[in-house]
């Protein structure tokens, strides 16, 4: 499970790097956020305790509320450094809001 979400974020990104090379930043910049979802879950699917959750159908919403929660938290936290430091604005530091509330859960969840 985590190879397909690995070559799904290499390729995301690999074509994110390429379209800004060619001039088509607004595409490439898009790019990103799929790519660090996908990059993410993969890293999480990597983890030995999220087999373990995954594999065990009991345990198994648990895996799943933890990939979702890291999932949302690595893509507000790309939200915010995207708004701030790409685009100047400073109002997307309000994306560190949700990204500490996903924090929150995926500490509690592994708990």
């Amino acid at each position: 499970m985590n190879i397909g979400f690995l070559v799904i974020g290499i390729i995301l990104s690999t074509l994110s790097k390429w379209l800004q090379y060619q001039g088509n930043d607004t595409l490439g910049d898009l790019l990103v956020f799929p790519a660090a979802f996908f990059l993410g879950l993969a890293f999480v699917c990597s983890f030995p305790f999220f087999k373990e959750w995954w594999q065990e159908p009991s345990r198994r919403p648990r895996a799943i509320r933890f990939a979702a929660f890291v999932a949302g938290g690595l893509l507000s936290f790309q939200l915010f450094a995207w708004l701030v430091f790409g685009q100047g604005e400073w109002l997307g530091a309000w994306f560190l809001v949700p990204f500490l509330i996903f924090l929150y859960f995926v500490i509690r969840t592994f708990k």
